[in-house]
């Protein structure tokens, strides 16, 4: 299997692993994501009816105003958060979500993770040191996933 390290910075301490779910779509915890149910809403999104829950969200940037951290924690109140999130930019109202969520969050990677990063990789984020680690899901002749 192929591993890939990314060095960045942290915005949210803590670690956390698990299956990454890509979108180059900005996202707002408050008007993008069913904050009771961890399911993406926005009508633009390719993943809308996906769910961020366990997941390692990976996306450009987040939008929204001052309430979206409000959104952020109440997805992590409901069971429903993500465990990790990567940014290209760290927006501050999302870094605000993440720390009060106590969800592991990096930025400003040294390649782009939305070309690195794949739906489906295996994720380990490293909010302490700002490292990221993607063990690439392998593509059998057959077309099955591992």
């Amino acid at each position: 299997m192929q591993s890939i390290t990314l060095k960045g910075r942290g915005a949210s301490k803590g670690r956390a692993e698990g299956e990454a779910l890509v979108t180059h779509d900005a996202i707002s915890f408050l008007s993008d994501v069913s904050v009771t149910g961890g399911i993406i809403t926005s009508p633009q999104s390719k993943l809308k009816g996906q769910s961020v829950f366990d997941k390692i969200l990976v996306f450009p940037t987040g939008r929204g105003s001052t309430a979206d951290p409000y959104g952020f924690y109440m997805l992590k109140k409901a069971g429903k958060a993500p465990r990790a999130v990567i940014n290209i930019e760290a927006n501050p109202t999302t870094v605000a979500g993440a720390i009060i969520s106590h969800t592991p969050m990096v930025y400003r990677l040294d390649k782009n993770p939305l070309d690195v990063i794949d739906t489906g990789d295996h994720v380990l984020v490293d909010g302490n040191k700002g490292t990221v680690i993607i063990t690439k899901k392998v593509r059998h002749n057959d077309g099955r996933t591992s």
